[in-house]
């Protein structure tokens, strides 16, 4: 699914997996949160709900410009560095946006996230 990311001003392109844990999300778009930094490889954010995680591997390994679901305190992630592999972490999207830029936004940035047929 084609999504947009709000980020400050700008209008980013990204898309969510076609996985059970992605399907999920879709059902609570748009989504809007503060995101923080984590150990200087994410912008993390708390859902605000668990999802159900059958059907998807136990741990994985985002790679930058990825979304994830991290279950261990049910957060959406956005990564500009590269975590390795993590137990509870789910590849959920993709995104397109400078990493860079991403790793220079400050703790507090509000992000909207929405289908991009309603952005």
């Amino acid at each position: 699914m084609k999504i947009t990311l709000h980020i400050g001003d700008e209008l980013v392109a990204g898309e969510l997996y076609d996985n059970p844990v992605a399907d999920q999300i879709t059902a609570l778009l748009p989504f809007e949160a503060d995101f923080d930094d984590f150990h200087d490889q994410e912008k993390l954010a708390p859902l605000g709900r668990s999802l159900d995680l059958g059907g998807v591997p136990s741990a994985d390994a985002p790679r930058p410009g990825e979304i994830c679901f991290y279950a261990s305190g049910a957060y959406l992630v956005l990564f500009y560095a590269s975590p390795g592999r993590w137990p509870g972490l789910v590849r959920v999207g993709r995104f397109d946006f400078p990493l860079d830029k991403l790793r220079a936004l400050p703790d507090g940035t509000r992000i909207r996230i929405a289908s991009a047929e309603t952005a």
